[in-house]
């Protein structure tokens, strides 16, 4: 299959935000080939094998790819990582290939609007688990199926409770791991007629992926990661550091010192 100068070519779509990794290949935006790991745990010793056989079986050299979308969070922090540098090192060996960043709550509230035919208007909350007791939390508004759901408010940090008492009483849909970590927040959410809960909405759907995609804002530049919660190896450094004979407060300085280092392109 020969790349059309005048369409949007080769293009692959990757996630690993949480619970699995997704693997998605279209051809001026013809879905060709999706792919979906569940060992999230092993996530990094597989896509490298992954991509490849992908593309040999599609007939695809890498360097084809003329564009890459990655979710780019808020979720693991290993997934996240991932794909990024993955799509940051084909960047740098493919001519012209542009990056773009996807939101992973955006792709579950538009997986929602697109699988349940949700009319525009209709609100869309996602929660996602962010660590005990804590959920990644954003409002959105289906715009319908063809056009992705859109944010509200930004992204926040919230407690179960917190949730509760922004939902209760109001219409719409929930979706997200947020519902499924947290049993009583479920069960208090299902059992208000106006909410439609959608607690096996887990992953975002290859539609919506692509759909995010097709409205993506691509550049020549890396993506960003987006992280709404601090780092546990961060919160944790003072006794890990001492856990290695070392310094706390030296550790924390230079940690410090390597976060606020320039970065330096090996191109």
């Amino acid at each position: 299959m020969d790349m059309d100068s005048e369409g949007t070519g080769w293009e692959l779509i990757l996630n690993a935000a949480e619970g699995a990794l997704q693997m998605v290949l279209t051809h001026d935006e013809e879905l060709i080939c999706a792919q979906r790991w569940g060992r999230s745990d092993r996530a990094t010793e597989i896509l490298a094998p992954a991509l490849a056989d992908m593309s040999r079986a599609c007939g695809l050299r890498l360097r084809q790819l003329r564009r890459i979308a990655c979710v780019r969070g808020p979720g693991s922090f290993t997934g996240v990582r991932l794909v990024l540098t993955t799509a940051a090192a084909l960047r740098r060996t493919a001519p012209g290939l542009q990056l773009a960043g996807l939101d992973y709550l955006q792709a579950l509230a538009t997986s929602a609007a697109m699988d349940r035919r949700l009319p525009y208007g209709t609100p869309i909350a996602v929660l996602t688990h962010a660590r005990r007791n804590l959920v990644h939390f954003q409002p959105y508004v289906s715009y319908g199926w063809s056009i992705p759901a859109q944010p509200v408010e930004s992204v926040r940090l919230c407690s179960p409770e917190d949730v509760l008492a922004r939902l209760t009483g109001t219409p719409g849909a929930v979706c997200g791991s947020g519902l499924q970590r947290n049993a009583g927040l479920l069960t208090q959410l299902a059992a208000q007629p106006e909410l439609l809960c959608l607690d096996q909405l887990r992953l975002p759907s290859i539609d919506a992926l692509r759909l995010l995609a097709r409205h993506g804002d691509y550049t020549h530049e890396d993506i960003t990661p987006l992280y709404v919660r601090p780092c546990d190896a961060v919160d944790n450094l003072p006794q890990l550091a001492q856990r290695m004979g070392l310094d706390a407060e030296a550790a924390q300085t230079e940690l410090q010192r390597q976060l606020q280092r320039p970065p330096v392109s090996m191109e």
